[in-house]
């Protein structure tokens, strides 16, 4: 699987009014949550508990994905994206695991985590102060610094 340090490749998904092309073009970084296939229960369930942290994980400059394999509802405050045939999964290595991936606006891969049948996501509020960390963190020296606030 992609880890820490890795460069996210480009991925193109299928959004609600067309590709989506992620990482962006360098302005927003990234939280990518892939759920199981198969419209899993607690993985919609997670989705769900992540609506309430859409605006205290974009106010840090990250935007939140979720991608599935197979269609999800678009009821969520956050975009839904479709890995149609499962290409990003592969090649990011996920197999049929869910997994919770962070990179910063540049693309790199800050934190990479896959979830296994037991639904072991991270905390909404852990994801939240991850998004903190990597906004406010200098991607050539790790050193934190208001000049590093990331436009959003």
């Amino acid at each position: 699987m992609i880890s820490r340090a890795d460069l996210l490749p480009p991925l193109t998904l299928a959004g609600p009014d067309g590709p989506w092309r992620v990482p962006g073009p360098g302005t927003l970084a990234s939280a990518l949550v892939f759920v199981h296939p198969g419209r899993c229960g607690p993985c919609t369930g997670y989705l769900a508990e992540l609506d309430s942290i859409v605006d205290d994980i974009r106010s840090w400059g990250t935007q939140l994905l979720a991608v599935a394999v197979d269609g999800l509802d678009d009821r969520h405050r956050f975009a839904v994206l479709l890995d149609e045939g499962g290409v990003a999964r592969r090649r990011l290595g996920i197999g049929v695991d869910a997994a919770v991936i962070l990179a910063d606006r540049w693309g790199e891969v800050m934190e990479a985590t896959t979830i296994g049948p037991g639904h072991e996501f991270p905390l909404a509020s852990q994801l939240v102060e991850s998004a903190k960390i990597v906004d406010l963190s200098c991607g050539e020296c790790n050193v934190p610094g208001p000049e590093w606030r990331a436009e959003v």
